[in-house]
């Protein structure tokens, strides 16, 4: 077997990220739903109509491939957003990490390199199709329009 470029390994990760989220329509819909906020993979089942196992699936393979991560954020324990975090399904308290703060898990979000590919990919393609729907929504207007002329 002939032995990859430097480039060839280089450029290999990338297009590796690509086609994980491509295997599946459901990832690239999973990245346009998270760039614009995290949200709980139970809410994202439920918004995909499909069953939560599925979506923790698709999202353990987006996990794995670096593109999306858990949620944490660092909060003063008596603040009112920790206690509101702290009473929804799915939150998790990962304990006190300096005196009077805590850390909280809630849903999942885009890292660093999910938000490229979002940015780079997804987004483009969504914008593509929402044109082209309203290009065809259009024509079909105008012929109306002449049928009732």
């Amino acid at each position: 077997m002939a032995k990859k470029s430097k480039k060839e390994e280089k450029r290999s990760p990338i297009f590796e990220k690509v086609g994980l989220v491509f295997r599946n329509p459901v990832r690239a819909d999973i990245l346009k739903e998270l760039s614009s906020e995290v949200q709980r993979p139970a809410d994202l089942a439920k918004k995909f109509e499909m069953k939560r196992q599925a979506m923790n699936y698709h999202i353990g393979e987006l996990k794995r491939g670096g593109l999306i991560k858990t949620h944490s954020e660092e909060l003063p324990e008596k603040s009112p957003k920790a206690k509101q975090l702290l009473t929804k399904k799915g939150a998790r308290h990962n304990g006190v990490i300096e005196q009077g703060k805590v850390r909280i898990s809630y849903g999942v979000e885009l890292t660093k390199n999910g938000k490229n590919l979002a940015k780079q990919f997804i987004e483009p393609l969504y914008q593509e199709q929402f044109s082209e729907k309203e290009d065809s929504e259009r024509i079909k207007e105008k012929n109306k329009k002449k049928e009732d002329e």
